[in-house]
């Protein structure tokens, strides 16, 4: 075999090693978020269409299963009757940048003036600062994910 034959095989042989390697992390990554068909998709709990980009979440299983929801607080209420699959992906919607944002990431303000699908009045926000801007708003509390899990909804 020629020197270059040889190096060409490593190339190779370490091209599918790395592949090889990779694979693992691939199939144990978590769920990512899943586009919406608003006005198409329906609240897993409700059955309600979901139309509001303000509101909307979703839960991912590891399977790719998605089940929608047209209020954060059909979320939480859906969640709380059910046990869910380890590594499963709870997102919600930034209620002013239309972003997904992990579930337990997110700040959430609670005022019956946010007038959100199913009246839970919840809202997710990616930061503290806009949180606590829209709580005094609307005259809202501002809550941790294990609140609204614990409380709202």
């Amino acid at each position: 075999m020629s020197k270059m034959a040889g190096t060409r095989e490593i190339k190779k042989a370490a091209a599918i090693l790395a592949l090889l390697w990779m694979m693992p992390s691939c199939l144990n990554s978590p769920p990512e978020p899943v586009e919406v068909a608003f006005n198409e998709d329906t609240c897993s709990r409700c059955r309600m269409a979901l139309s509001d980009k303000s509101f909307a979440a979703e839960a991912v299983s590891p399977d790719g299963h998605v089940d929608f929801f047209d209020d954060i607080g059909c979320l939480a209420r859906w969640l709380r009757e059910r046990d869910l699959a380890p590594r499963t992906g709870i997102f919600v919607l930034d209620y002013q940048e239309h972003e997904w944002l992990n579930a337990e990431a997110a700040h959430y303000v609670l005022s019956d003036r946010l007038p959100t699908p199913m009246g839970y009045g919840l809202a997710a926000l990616r930061s503290r600062a806009a949180a606590e801007k829209l709580a005094a708003n609307t005259g809202a509390r501002i809550l941790t994910w294990e609140q609204v899990l614990g409380e709202a909804g």
